[in-house]
């Protein structure tokens, strides 16, 4: 198996197919400091054969893509992290994360920031899941080799300064949330964990999360403006 540093993580898998390997590439470790423990991600050949006739739509390659994303989002419960469906992005050393269900617009809204603040100052973390994780206090945003139809991803770790859940509106607008009127909104984007002790794990860091970072309901118009907007309020 090959060795991968993820979100500062040390993971060990083994790809077959070109789409993970492809998206992996960028995170293969060269080193020679690895430790005994790393995170394992795999799946059986049976199992993914099993999954692939239960969803024949999907090709083996993106069976293979698929289901190990998944199984690294629960592997990563044990690090003090989880993985958000949105698109992630790198501005003046933070990270901003703007959620919402497929369609809505994020990667748009994301794009506008490099338009307004310069593609050279605005890097994509991550446009489809990055991964979230607590170290040392603090709580970073990180690429990862899953990154949904395109591979705008990028093996970068940055304190995250805020996240955002948007929506299409009128004007632009954005409210604070309360941690439990969040919890809903990051249910919807979370792979959640079927195991109770999974679930308790993924309890255990929201707890922590919702403590230290802020998380908003941010209505934006779809235009430019919408960036210099969104940035300028989450830095007041």
């Amino acid at each position: 198996m090959a060795i991968y540093k993820i979100a500062d993580i040390f993971v060990e898998m083994t790809p077959c197919h070109d789409r993970l390997k492809k998206n992996a590439e960028k995170y293969l470790y060269t080193g020679n400091d690895v430790p005994e423990n790393v995170m394992k991600v795999e799946i059986s050949d049976e199992i993914l054969k099993m999954k692939n006739e239960e969803h024949s739509y999907l090709s083996a390659e993106d069976c293979e893509y698929i289901f190990f994303g998944a199984c690294f989002a629960v592997r990563i419960l044990k690090y003090n992290g989880f993985v958000l469906h949105s698109s992630a992005i790198s501005y003046n050393g933070n990270a901003y994360l703007f959620s919402a269900n497929s369609g809505t617009g994020k990667s748009t809204h994301t794009g506008f920031w490099q338009d307004v603040f310069g593609k050279e100052n605005v890097t994509f973390i991550n446009d489809d899941k990055p991964a979230i994780r607590e170290i040392n206090g603090v709580f970073y945003a990180s690429g990862s080799p899953f990154s949904g139809k395109s591979d705008l991803s990028n093996n970068i770790i940055v304190p995250l300064k805020a996240v955002c859940f948007i929506h299409r509106s009128e004007q632009n607008e954005i409210k604070r949330l309360t941690p439990s009127e969040a919890m809903g909104l990051l249910f919807e984007q979370i792979l959640r964990p079927s195991r109770s002790q999974s679930i308790d794990l993924l309890f255990e860091v929201l707890d922590s999360f919702f403590s230290k970072v802020p998380v908003y309901s941010l209505g934006v118009t779809y235009s430019p403006d919408s960036a210099k907007f969104a940035y300028e309020a989450l830095n007041q």
